[in-house]
């Protein structure tokens, strides 16, 4: 099991703008730079999300290293921030090469992110493979870190979506 706030330690070590995912965004035209999205990078994108996970998961009374990444991935619906995730993740390229064609499908179907992307994009990429790739890849950033990534990411986030803002309740206190 990797848990969501391990899941945002290795996040916080990848890179921003990874080769294929920043093709992949241009070739189907969603991710950063399209649709007044608020992230700059799908790194930004998912370590924003992944602290409205953490906040999620306390306001339901959980510890968030007790929460299995698992049920993230399920929820996901961007091909591009999922494709992020196992590019930088290190898996293999055969694998990717049918995650950009399932993505461009997907697109095709729906040219925001949204449905049926998530679920397109778990055919080719399931949990175990992308969870799989980043056990066997490299190290996450230490805690703290990656805390005052994520928390960047988060803020710009609640800047621009309204919504999110309640879950600044749910933080816990920074050093």
């Amino acid at each position: 099991m990797i848990s969501i706030t391990e899941l945002k330690a290795y996040m916080a070590a990848y890179p921003e703008h990874p080769p294929r995912t920043t093709a992949l965004e241009q070739r189907i035209r969603i991710g950063t730079g399209f649709h007044d999205k608020w992230y700059r990078s799908q790194r930004e994108h998912m370590l924003g999300w992944m602290v409205v996970q953490e906040c999620q998961a306390r306001m339901k009374g959980k510890d968030p290293m007790t929460v299995d990444a698992r049920g993230m991935w399920g929820r996901l619906k961007c091909s591009p921030a999922m494709f992020w995730l196992a590019e930088s993740a290190g898996v293999p390229n055969d694998i990717l090469e049918q995650a950009e064609k399932q993505a461009a499908a997907a697109a095709r179907l729906n040219p925001m992110d949204g449905d049926p992307h998530g679920r397109m994009m778990r055919q080719i990429l399931p949990w175990d493979v992308v969870r799989e790739a980043i056990q066997t890849g490299r190290r996450g950033r230490p805690a703290e870190e990656a805390e005052l990534i994520a928390r960047d990411a988060f803020d710009r986030l609640t800047r621009k979506v309204s919504n999110y803002r309640k879950h600044r309740n749910w933080l816990p206190a920074t050093r």
